[in-house]
């Protein structure tokens, strides 16, 4: 945070009261009063500028138990694989999720990493998807079809990304992709579907194709949310209801999606001329409104607010200090951080 040339290139600044400059010159971000066992985030706490062309790729590389992410995003972490690529004059607004089921006896460090060109000018890799192929486009309740994403990397660089498949919107699963500079890579997905009609896989939300599922008109005849509202950290229920009204039993699993990504499922067994409703239970943890659906199936959202406290005889807390140092080579930048993972004051 000095005033030098390197932190004109990148510049971290504070945004909210957790986080502050000292008269050294480093970022100090304090987060207090942390629920014991449970996962915490923060919006929102610090950003990061970038104010030189010849910076590509920012990351950051944390430690077990506290993350990075960008834009309010908690999907968006900051990562080798999925880093910043900025322009000169651009910045992005970072958070924090701090896991205290994970307790370190000791002061970890982590570091933010600034990637630059190179000095003949090459580019960061940049890698895009070329081609969508899934077959075959009619199939039977049950059977499996294939997705192919072919990427290509159009940059100068070997560049690494996530490739996520997509059914009816939501993310299902997800593979990491290495393409070196002017080639291409395919990746292979699997998936069974389950439930009769029209059904749109996809990769990446960019490109999808349609699927003709034909079978048993089984189908979620409702779904809805239970609570919606909570507080940071509490557990919410989710109810859907399922119908089958042919006179054979089925076997039927139900995806629970949170923020447009599959995070639990369950398989129901359903008797001939009959419904059946079940339960997911889900942890939410960041702030805001989240949609919620069930198979495809609109549930309604989960309005999440900052949890209160009540503190008895003691206050927890963390603290994570930044400086900005020198290059240490051509094309690296090294921003190291000093975490307290004992979560208490120094």
């Amino acid at each position: 945070m000095a005033e030098d040339t390197t932190s004109d290139d990148v510049v971290l600044e504070p945004t909210t009261s957790y986080a502050s400059v000292t008269d050294e010159g480093k970022l100090e971000v304090d987060l207090e009063r942390l629920n014991e066992q449970a996962v915490t985030t923060f919006d929102d706490v610090f950003t990061i500028s970038v104010g030189d062309d010849a910076v590509s790729r920012v990351w950051i590389e944390d430690v077990e138990g506290l993350t990075f992410y960008e834009n309010g995003n908690q999907h968006a972490e900051l990562s080798e694989s999925s880093p910043l690529e900025p322009e000169a004059g651009e910045s992005a607004r970072i958070g924090v999720s701090i896991d205290t089921h994970v307790d370190h006896a000791e002061t970890e460090r982590f570091t933010v990493h600034v990637e630059y060109e190179d000095d003949d000018g090459k580019s960061a890799g940049v890698v895009t998807l070329e081609d969508l192929e899934v077959e075959p486009e009619t199939v039977e309740t049950g059977a499996n079809v294939t997705v192919n994403a072919t990427y290509e990397n159009v940059g100068e660089r070997t560049k690494t990304t996530d490739a996520e498949l997509t059914v009816d919107g939501a993310v299902v699963d997800s593979e990491s992709v290495t393409v070196s500079p002017g080639d291409t890579e395919t990746v292979h997905f699997e998936r069974q579907l389950e439930w009769p009609g029209e059904t749109e896989l996809g990769v990446d939300g960019v490109e999808h194709e349609t699927v003709s599922v034909d079978g048993p008109p089984v189908d979620v005849l409702e779904a809805s949310v239970v609570d919606t509202e909570l507080e940071a950290g509490e557990t919410g229920e989710i109810e859907a209801t399922v119908s089958n009204p042919t006179d054979e039993p089925v076997d039927r699993t139900l995806e629970l999606a949170v923020d447009g990504i599959v995070v639990d499922t369950q398989t129901v067994a359903l008797e001939s001329a009959s419904e059946q409703t079940l339960t997911f239970e889900h942890e939410f943890d960041g702030e805001g409104t989240t949609p919620v659906a069930v198979s495809g199936v609109d549930a309604g959202t989960v309005t999440v607010d900052e949890p209160t406290f009540e503190i008895q005889n003691r206050e927890l807390s963390a603290t994570t200090v930044a400086a900005l140092a020198p290059p240490m080579a051509a094309s690296l930048l090294i921003v190291a951080t000093a975490a307290n993972r004992r979560w208490v004051n120094k």
